[in-house]
């Protein structure tokens, strides 16, 4: 069962959220969206990305959405023998910019592991000359 592409597109950004906890615009504003999504729609089965799709779509049916969800995404889509892993791919993909073998340098850069550490890549994103000097900016909050 082939899922429509537009389908798939429409869906990616949200699903991604809710599986990484981070908002559509913090992964729209990594800009590696159309990569991502582009690497996971050639890296699984058609049959597989319809049924993740078609359960993602049943869980905000029955729920509403986040919170309400959570549980549910928890139990149905992300264990690893539920849709061959793609959950866990998705999240591994938004947090390391690596699916499997395959590393997008820049996905690397832009990885949310980054922004969830608060601090930036080494040899990338550099924070610029004597900012050793300032407090963080969670500890200025």
């Amino acid at each position: 069962m082939p899922i429509p592409q537009d389908l798939h597109d429409e869906n990616f950004l949200a699903v991604s959220a809710m599986l990484t906890g981070f908002t559509q615009t913090d992964l729209e504003a990594t800009g590696m969206a159309e990569s991502y999504n582009q690497l996971i729609r050639m890296s699984n089965a058609p049959r597989v990305l319809a049924g993740f799709y078609a359960e993602y779509i049943a869980i905000i049916e029955e729920t509403g959405g986040p919170p309400a969800s959570d549980a549910l995404v928890r139990a149905r889509l992300i264990p690893p023998w539920c849709f061959e892993g793609l959950a866990g791919n998705i999240i591994g993909l938004w947090y390391t910019g690596q699916l499997g073998s395959t590393l997008l340098p820049q996905g690397y850069v832009q990885g949310l592991m980054w922004k969830a550490a608060d601090t930036h890549p080494p040899g990338a994103k550099q924070p610029g000359y004597g900012s050793w000097s300032e407090p963080p900016l969670t500890s200025r909050l």
